[in-house]
């Protein structure tokens, strides 16, 4: 096989950062891998495992070359892989829950790459004259993939903003304000609880300001994405003066 070297070489904007396209005289458009690594917020040992890891995989290897490029620091030898296969590199780097929640930005930044990055190269390279029908196999199963991706999320987002919480989470939030209540009451043997007309203002006050808080009607209704938020909201809610003043009068409170 003759040596693939570069003909067109584009730096292309992409989240904040620069990915590294290369078409060569194959025909192939290729992506520079530490150009990814560096768009990721990978540091330098994970971006060699990364390396390492497309040099050795029986897959990745197929779609993986060296090519001489123009750098800053002069013309060197870099690892490229096809952007055929971009996706299915991006795809084997597993977003752990160490990741997630010690280092959440490369996180965020790796799933917007495994979504996106082969489209916004696609376009730098394809979009003059692009015709679906000529794309090969591989690449159109690639973005059949992308496009279910991109319609599965839209739905997981529709539902988290749309759905409501179950009555095991109703009883959840339900509980978390009656222990609020009876603390604000000053306890279940305090006269406060004992008076009803009281203890329903409490109550009534705690889920209508809740209720105004979440732009709901019931605390019932609280969308399943805004639980965690409305379990903080509860313990820290803060009953109105007059009405903090009404328990203390009925508990015997000296005001001052």
């Amino acid at each position: 096989m003759s040596e693939i070297y570069s003909v067109e070489q584009k730096l292309v904007p992409f989240n904040g950062a620069e990915l590294l396209g290369v078409r060569a005289n194959d025909g192939k458009v290729y992506v520079g891998v530490k150009w990814v690594c560096q768009g990721i917020g990978f540091d330098k040992n994970h971006s060699d495992a990364q390396v390492k890891k497309i040099q050795t995989d029986v897959v990745l290897g197929q779609g993986a070359s060296n090519l001489t490029l123009p750098t800053n620091g002069g013309r060197q030898e870099a690892l490229v892989i096809e952007l055929d296969f971009l996706p299915l590199w991006l795809a084997k780097i597993s977003i752990t829950p160490s990741m997630q929640a010690h280092q959440p930005e490369v996180a965020d930044k790796l799933v917007k790459y495994q979504l996106k990055a082969k489209d916004v190269l696609a376009a730098a390279f394809i979009h003059n004259g692009f015709n679906y029908d000529d794309l090969s196999p591989e690449l159109k199963a690639i973005f059949a993939v992308d496009k279910k991706m991109q319609q599965l999320d839209s739905r997981l987002e529709h539902l988290e903003n749309h759905t409501t919480i179950d009555y095991a989470q109703q009883r959840l939030l339900r509980k978390a304000g009656n222990s609020k209540v009876v603390g604000v009451l000053g306890g279940k043997k305090s006269a406060a609880y004992s008076d009803n007309s009281i203890r329903s203002s409490v109550y009534s006050a705690l889920w209508n300001d809740y209720q105004e808080y979440f732009n709901i009607t019931s605390y019932c209704n609280t969308y399943t994405k805004d639980l965690e938020r409305g379990l903080q909201y509860v313990p820290h809610w803060t009953p109105p003066t007059n009405l903090l003043r009404r328990i203390e009068e009925v508990n015997g409170q000296t005001l001052f």
